[in-house]
């Protein structure tokens, strides 16, 4: 029952900047808080995804925390209970407002918001990369202790098998939104604030509890509202990666002044100079750039240094660990290591200790590697054709998730729930359901109405036993139904296609561009050949096609020059490229493109 007795409401100021003497934890007693003024706004899905709760009530002008409330720029932990039992766990909104009571008196309006909406905002990491490759419920938890929330002891295990690398700019709250969606679920906050998992699924519509004429209770005239959806989803598009595995993997080669008598790298550093994979640095500039606090660490992005294209050719690298360094220099004085950055990211660090002059003959590094093996589809539809390029076609491109059986469930999922979920009721009744509860409605006073619903909204206050619900249409489910299986992109450029015309075999063409002096370069100081080399399949045909075929391309920060360089005498029809620093505008990268058009072998 809705009606609260003897409501109570705990605060805890967590900023630490109250007058010497408050109480950093303040109870407010029934007498401070109007009576029909406490309001729950409880809703489990938005869509398919998590949503938040709130209660909003009003405090008595005269109850004393209203200053230490005001005053504080922390956050304020609220707690809201009705005698011994706790009805709500969260933190104070920093939105206030005067209003008065039924009774004419002055109160503050205040509104306690769920645990995740004030924790879950902070960043997961605050700089660098973070992989996650591990159970879903590994993830949530790491996710919920950065954010500083308790699991609780209830909460669903997800035991399905989860990949992602994230950066710095992803928070909380949406890697976790993200990650339980993809698998199905939304999260959601009880009473004492701990996360727990609901599991949005409908098996049968059969035996569900019913609510007719003596359960719905009529409020303004009416007893249900329907609101349905013009446009309907009727298949879903679901696109998803599978990941590949490599272990003791060349993912980075040093080959600054490479030539025939250093086949590796011919790197020199100076006496007291360091080398962090991107600049060389003096003494001077080491020190210096270790006491900037804005400097944020070169990061050298893992690739295929070897140029292979049996096992990841051009795709890409998502994660490295364990990483082995290779290395050989003209002395002990030189020191070097390859440390694994987070992500497909890795740390270079080289040091000179000694006062001359010596060159690092070779500099590479190993790693255990994840990479993308290729991009799949999964569609949704009576046929593999429906809904294509249709408005009621749904795409999404999953994050978390590259296994196919979980894709399709979630595919499924998708288009199944919005196929059924286009008809939105809104119905008061006394009886208590929690949001995700399952039941038909029965209309036999009104309209005749007879229809199984999933409930995913309730507001109720403490003055009324009736609860006003909000409630989407269902239907049962199957997460297995079959699903259309599509590759769309293998990546790597490595494999002979399909046969086209008959006795003609199809062909994949991968292009690499080595560099003479290395591929990182400081400001003024470039001075390097670049030379394009294409392979058909496993075979190199750069010596078979024209010239003219080939034409280089540059991007900068200067988009208008960059058009006068692409079409220039000095870009078109060279296999190779002479770059120096009048090429360069800043950061700037080069590549080839190659016309194939009409080529035979």
């Amino acid at each position: 029952m809705s009606i609260i007795h003897s409501p109570s409401l705990t605060l805890t100021f967590l900023g630490g900047d109250l007058e010497a003497g408050h109480s950093l934890v303040q109870t407010i007693g029934e007498q401070h808080i109007a009576r029909r003024s406490i309001t729950f706004h409880q809703q489990l899905l938005s869509g398919l995804k998590s949503a938040s709760n709130q209660v909003d009530l009003l405090l008595d002008k005269a109850c004393l925390a209203i200053e230490d409330i005001i005053a504080t720029e922390g956050d304020v932990k609220a707690v809201l209970a009705d005698g011994t039992e706790t009805l709500f766990t969260g933190y104070l909104s920093t939105s206030y407002n005067w209003m008065l009571t039924h009774s004419g008196k002055q109160a503050l309006a205040i509104t306690i918001e769920d645990t995740g909406t004030r924790l879950l905002g902070k960043a997961f990491i605050d700089s660098g990369r973070h992989l996650f490759n591990c159970m879903a419920s590994e993830a949530i938890e790491a996710i919920c202790t950065r954010a500083g929330i308790t699991v609780s002891p209830d909460c669903i295990s997800l035991t399905a098998p989860v990949t992602r690398s994230v950066d710095g700019s992803a928070t909380c709250g949406e890697l976790l939104d993200q990650l339980v969606y993809e698998l199905g679920h939304v999260h959601y906050f009880d009473a004492l604030g701990h996360l727990r998992l609901f599991k949005v699924d409908c098996t049968s519509t059969e035996n569900l509890p019913t609510l007719d004429k003596d359960d719905l209770v009529v409020v303004g005239g009416k007893a249900i509202t329907l609101s349905k959806k013009i446009r309907q989803y009727k298949s879903a598009r679901v696109s998803f990666t599978r990941l590949g595995t490599a272990g003791d993997y060349l993912v980075y080669r040093n080959t600054t002044g490479r030539g025939d008598g250093h086949p590796y790298c011919y790197l020199k550093l100076e006496g007291g100079a360091h080398f962090d994979g991107s600049e060389i640095y003096t003494q001077g500039e080491w020190t210096e750039a270790q006491t900037d606090s804005f400097r944020t660490p070169a990061l050298i992005e893992a690739c295929n240094a070897a140029s292979e294209i049996d096992i990841v050719g051009s795709s890409d690298i998502i994660a490295v660990s364990n990483v082995r360094t290779e290395f050989t220099a003209e002395s002990g004085y030189i020191t070097a290591n390859i440390a694994a950055a987070g992500g497909p990211y890795l740390q270079v660090a080289a040091h000179n200790n000694g006062t001359l002059t010596y060159h690092i003959t070779r500099l590479d590094a190993y790693a255990d590697i994840i990479y993308v093996r290729d991009t799949n589809i999964v569609r949704t539809a009576d046929s593999i054709y429906e809904g294509e390029n249709s408005d009621n076609l749904l795409s999404e491109e999953l994050l978390f998730v590259h296994e196919r059986t979980l894709a399709q469930e979630h595919a499924n999922l998708l288009g199944q729930f919005h196929r059924h979920a286009g008809s939105q009721y809104t119905f008061f009744s006394a009886v208590d359901l929690n949001c995700g509860t399952l039941v038909r409605l029965i209309d036999d006073a009104f309209s005749g109405l007879n229809v199984s619903v999933l409930v995913t909204a309730r507001t109720f206050t403490d003055e009324s036993a009736v609860y006003r619900y909000e409630a989407v249409g269902i239907s049962a489910f199957d997460l297995s139904a079959p699903a259309y299986l599509e590759v769309l992109d293998r990546g790597k450029n490595d494999t002979v296609g399909s046969p086209g015309l008959p006795g003609v075999d199809g062909s994949s063409y991968t292009v690499s561009i080595q560099s003479s002096n290395g591929s990182i370069f400081r400001p003024e100081q470039v001075d390097t050949i670049l030379t394009c080399h294409v392979f058909q399949n496993t075979t190199e045909i750069t010596e078979a096609l024209d010239a003219s075929r080939f034409q280089w391309k540059r991007l900068s920060a200067d988009v208008v020059d960059d058009g006068r360089w692409n079409t220039s005498s000095k870009a078109i029809a060279h296999k190779s490229v002479e770059i120096k620093n009048a090429d360069c505008v800043g950061r700037t990268v080069f590549f080839c493109e190659i016309d194939l058009t009409g080529y035979e072998a």
